[in-house]
């Protein structure tokens, strides 16, 4: 039931009031009816661990690719940034005000890269992958920032 509620909420309140409302009836002596909604509780329980389980291993493929990625473009992002940092001229399509945006934006996605990773070590993917969608969404603003090709895969 925790993964159900996990992955497929409302499948699992769904479940949750049905057994309720079974317990009740069977609380109130009406075993027949409460037989009945016991048989088809466990369908509908079968069918929320099938959910649950569908959504989790969509849930896992989707967090995998986005952290086999992420961490590459967040290096090619600090190398850039250092690069900058050491350099006595920004480029030419490089403003202060820009690197200054990508200095901090890099700060803001190493902290909730590092945030999401943790959520998904937990079992918290679709935090997880909130976190991480939205650090590739920065991570697209900041190498547009730095004059940097931004890879199909951030665009999308």
């Amino acid at each position: 039931m925790a993964e159900g509620s996990r992955y497929v909420p409302d499948q699992a309140k769904s479940l949750q009031a049905a057994l309720a409302a079974t317990k009740e009836k069977f609380a109130k002596g009406d075993y027949t009816a409460a037989l009945a909604d016991a048989k088809g509780s466990t369908d509908k329980a079968k069918e929320v661990a099938s959910a649950a389980s569908a959504k989790k291993a969509e849930l896992t493929k989707e967090w995998e690719g986005l952290s086999a990625g992420m961490p590459k473009v967040l290096d090619a992002i600090k190398g850039r940034v250092d690069i900058l940092s050491k350099s006595k001229k920004l480029p030419a399509n490089v403003t202060a005000e820009k690197f200054a945006s990508a200095k901090s934006g890099l700060d803001e996605m190493t902290q909730q890269w590092t945030a999401a990773t943790e959520s998904a070590n937990g079992g918290n993917l679709m935090d997880a992958i909130t976190k991480g969608t939205a650090v590739k969404a920065k991570a697209a603003d900041v190498l547009t920032a730095l004059g940097m090709p931004v890879p199909e895969a951030l665009k999308s």
